[in-house]
């Protein structure tokens, strides 16, 4: 075999190792979502993605391995529909749209990922193996968000508002949706998105030139 066809093969074996890793990891997602994480076993996994168990285990050698990844995958899948739809809809604009950056927060507060996230956060309560993951994992997730959320919304940022608003809007709306997965009383979700796009707008009065007529 010549050199080149042995680097061939050892990129088509690294390419088909990352792809396998990555079903498993999406299985594991998929799974959280649809059994729960106590009912979640490293089988059903397996099964999933649809791979032996030794693929499993040469992938991630113990049950801690595979949930440890499986939380830094979640967080990665979070973070970056978020900086690329945001940031969609930001493109060429003058100022942030606030409105359509909103409602494409709120619409990401309602799928599989975010459900999985929390349910992961209240799992992790008495679970101290899982907390020992999630804690280190949700403060570098944090920190991405953060950084994520100053480059897409630079004029945003440097309005004496920005950590209040910021504060506000995420537990305002991460409130709302948490409300809807656990049955919660029923909020009135055009309502409430009305009046913090109007909030939002307003307080950033200091750096937006604009403000239109509807929300005078």
């Amino acid at each position: 075999m010549s050199e080149a066809t042995a680097d061939q093969v050892r990129t088509w074996q690294q390419t088909k190792s990352e792809m396998t890793r990555g079903a498993i990891l999406d299985a594991a997602v998929h799974c959280f979502h649809a059994y729960g994480y106590a009912n979640t076993t490293t089988d059903r996994i397996a099964r999933a993605a649809g791979v032996s168990r030794g693929a499993m285990l040469h992938h991630f050698p113990t049950r801690s391995d595979l949930i440890s990844a499986a939380v830094v995958h979640l967080n990665t899948q979070r973070l970056a529909h978020f900086a690329d739809e945001q940031s969609r809809i930001q493109q060429g604009a003058e100022h942030s749209r606030i409105e359509e950056g909103i409602d494409t927060y709120w619409r990401q507060l309602n799928t599989p990922t975010f459900t999985v996230f929390q349910e992961l956060k209240i799992a992790a309560r008495t679970d101290p193996e899982l907390e020992a993951v999630l804690t280190p994992a949700l403060r570098a997730f944090d920190a991405a968000w953060g950084n994520a959320v100053r480059q897409i919304f630079p004029d945003l940022v440097l309005s004496e508002a920005f950590v209040r608003t910021a504060y506000m809007t995420q537990y305002l709306l991460e409130g709302m949706a948490v409300a809807k997965l656990t049955g919660g009383p029923t909020v009135p979700e055009e309502l409430m998105l009305s009046w913090l796009k109007r909030e939002l707008r307003r307080s950033y009065q200091d750096v937006l030139t604009t403000i239109t007529l509807r929300d005078r």
